[in-house]
């Protein structure tokens, strides 16, 4: 199963009950511009600031989908920021659709 690695316990990594996910699918992968990004947005994927990211530069998009909670309805979906590199993006892309173990640093 690939991995992917988190350096901390990120808010968007809990599930329904508080806990940590240990797994997710990665249901796609889209490059975008830092600096064309709202703050909202990049506060949202660095905890408010936990994480720094550069001002600018070529990056990926990963979007993931929690395990189903048992008793909870709906789909949970979210988001993480990589530095693009072409070997990374075609690493990613050729990973769709698979289920990642999560892996706290």
């Amino acid at each position: 199963m690939p991995k992917i690695k988190f350096s901390h316990k990120y808010t968007k990594l809990a599930d329904h009950f508080n806990d940590t996910i240990k797994t997710a699918r990665l249901l796609g992968v889209f490059t975008i511009y830092l600096q064309e990004q709202h703050a909202a947005f990049l506060n949202y994927d660095t905890d408010n600031g936990t994480y720094g990211l550069p001002t600018s530069g070529e990056y990926m998009i990963l979007l993931f989908q929690k395990p189903d909670t048992p008793g909870v309805t709906g789909k949970n979906l979210f988001t993480t920021l990589r530095r693009y590199t072409p070997q990374k993006m075609n690493y990613y892309m050729g990973e769709v659709g698979e289920i990642f173990d999560i892996v706290l640093n």
